[in-house]
């Protein structure tokens, strides 16, 4: 088991969190914690980052929920960035992929999202 390493930074007026390793049970309240922590320094449009997740369980699922939830009451957003085929399978099987932006690349989720906030329109859940 590859343990999961976050970093969260900001990136052109958005909160970047990058996810590598695996997200389940163990790390999942660690994960809830640095989302806040991310979204209160950087701000409420969120991207995952999600190339180097491995894989993820309901835990993991319960903890996007509950950020997309949080940062859309606020104003914001999450998007997920070039999930793992194994991982959009869960987020599709589950529903999520329905309910949130997924894009292939973080360079395609960061250009939608920029383009978003230039024109002053709501974050879409389908990519553009």
């Amino acid at each position: 088991m590859q343990q999961l390493q976050v970093t969260a930074e900001p990136q052109d007026g958005l909160t970047v969190v990058r996810l590598r390793g695996e997200l389940d049970i163990a790390n999942a309240d660690d994960l809830r914690q640095t989302l806040r922590s991310a979204r209160r320094e950087h701000g409420d449009l969120v991207i995952l980052d999600l190339e180097g997740l491995e894989f993820m369980d309901s835990h993991g699922l319960s903890v996007i929920i509950s950020c997309h939830k949080a940062a859309t009451e606020a104003g914001g957003s999450v998007s997920l960035a070039a999930p793992r085929p194994i991982v959009r399978r869960t987020l599709e099987v589950t529903g999520l992929a329905s309910r949130l932006a997924i894009f292939d690349s973080m360079e395609e989720a960061v250009a939608v999202r920029i383009a978003e906030r230039a024109m002053g329109g709501e974050p879409a859940t389908e990519p553009a």
